[in-house]
C-alpha cells in the first residue's frame, strides 16, 4: 500500500518540523510508504493542476485529498472548489487509485497573530462561516457519492480547553506537533477503519 497526500500548508506542516507533520506521523503508525505532497498556499486549483504528476505518476494505491483552505482565504466561491475536489476524486478514480478526501479542522480565531497572518479577503467573519458550509457541502457530497473520507473536525470539537493546545504557540491557523498528532490519529482511525472494505 502507497499513499500520496495531497493538500496546502497543513498537509505539508507548516510550522511543524517534517517529522512531526501527520503524513509522516501517519506513516510510522501505519509502517507503509506515504508520499507528502502538501505545498503552503496552494489552493484547489494548484492541486488539480498538478493531481496528475504529484500523485498519479506516483503509482500509489490511495490519495488523501485535502484542499479548500486557501481557496475560503481569498473567497472562492464554494461550487469552484467542490468542483476541483471532485474532479481529482474522478481522476483518482480514473487512474486506479482511491480517493480518500479530508475535511479541514476548523482554524483557532482566539490565536490568530494579526502581524504574521494575513486577514482573509472577506474578513474573519465571512471565513469562518464559509469554512463551516465548505467542510459541510464536502460532508454532503462524499456522502451522497459514497465517497471514503477523513473528518479533521473531530478531533477539535470535543473540548475547547484542547483545541487551544493544538495551536498553542502557532499563529492560529497551522497546528501545533499535539495538533498534528491528533491530526495522524484521526487519519489513522479512519484508514484502519476503511481497510476492511479494500
Amino acid at each position: 500500500m502507497k499513499i500520496v497526500c495531497i493538500g496546502d500548508s497543513l498537509t505539508e506542516g507548516l510550522g511543524v518540523s517534517k517529522v512531526d507533520a501527520w503524513p509522516t506521523i501517519l506513516q510510522n503508525e501505519l509502517s507503509f510508504e506515504i508520499i507528502n505532497k502538501g505545498i503552503s498556499g496552494d489552493t484547489s486549483t494548484g492541486m488539480l493542476s498538478r493531481f496528475y504528476h504529484d500523485v498519479v505518476l506516483n503509482n500509489p494505491s490511495h490519495v488523501i485529498i485535502c484542499a479548500g483552505g486557501n481557496d475560503l482565504w481569498w473567497d472562492v466561491e464554494i461550487k469552484y472548489i467542490l468542483s476541483n475536489i471532485y474532479s481529482m476524486v474522478k481522476q483518482a478514480i480514473h487512474n486506479g487509485i482511491q480517493p480518500i478526501v479530508a475535511i479541514h479542522p476548523p482554524i483557532h480565531i482566539d490565536h490568530i497573530n494579526h502581524e504574521e497572518v494575513w486577514e482573509p479577503f472577506s474578513g474573519y467573519e465571512t471565513f469562518v462561516l464559509k469554512a463551516q458550509e465548505l467542510a459541510n457541502r464536502i460532508e454532503q457530497m462524499v456522502k451522497v457519492n459514497q465517497f471514503k473520507f477523513i473528518d479533521f473536525r473531530i478531533p477539535f470539537q470535543h473540548d475547547q480547553n484542547l483545541k487551544s493546545k493544538f495551536f498553542e504557540g502557532t499563529d492560529g491557523v497551522h497546528p501545533n506537533e499535539l495538533g498534528h498528532s491528533a491530526l495522524a490519529k484521526q487519519a489513522y482511525q479512519t484508514i484502519i477503519g476503511l481497510s476492511n472494505e479494500w
